[in-house]
């Protein structure tokens, strides 16, 4: 009991250990979801502008995607949207499933869950979530999404 009182403690007041643990999960996700999209034929798009290291500007043939990182507290949603042309696909994907907008409570749980248990030395599967937006040129419903639930 004092552990678990001890370590959310230290994820509600921010401990630097912490910090670290979920920057390094960031990065990871980050290398995994990138060498998905090459899977599926896209190559980074040299072209496109300079943009925050949660997007991920990607292009295959006449298709312009832009993948997000999206914060699972939620803080990426309205940017997501926003960077969309009116034309553009917007969409989400957590585990396996394709959402018009972004879940809340169930991203934001587990996230902090896995961060607990990193911190206690056990390893769950990432379940990142990322905002797609993409161009009408793009056909995405077959694309795999269930390979991003099972992340390691």
């Amino acid at each position: 009991m004092l552990l678990a009182l001890s370590v959310g403690g230290k994820v509600i007041a921010g401990n630097q250990s912490l910090r670290g643990v979920e920057q390094a999960m960031q990065n990871t996700e980050k290398g995994q979801v990138i060498a998905f999209l090459y899977r599926q034929g896209f190559q980074m798009d040299a072209t496109g502008i300079e943009m925050e290291d949660v997007f991920l500007p990607v292009v295959a043939g006449d298709c312009h995607l832009v993948a997000v990182l999206a914060a699972p507290q939620g803080w990426h949603r309205d940017i997501t949207h926003r960077v969309a042309l009116p034309e553009d696909q917007i969409f989400f994907v957590v585990g396996a499933k394709v959402y018009q907008d972004q879940p809340a409570w169930g991203p934001w749980i587990y996230h902090y869950w896995r961060v607990l248990n990193l911190y206690v030395g056990r390893k769950l599967l990432a379940r990142p979530v990322l905002g797609i937006v993409a161009t009408p040129e793009c056909d995405l419903r077959d694309m795999p999404w269930q390979e991003i639930a099972e992340l390691s």
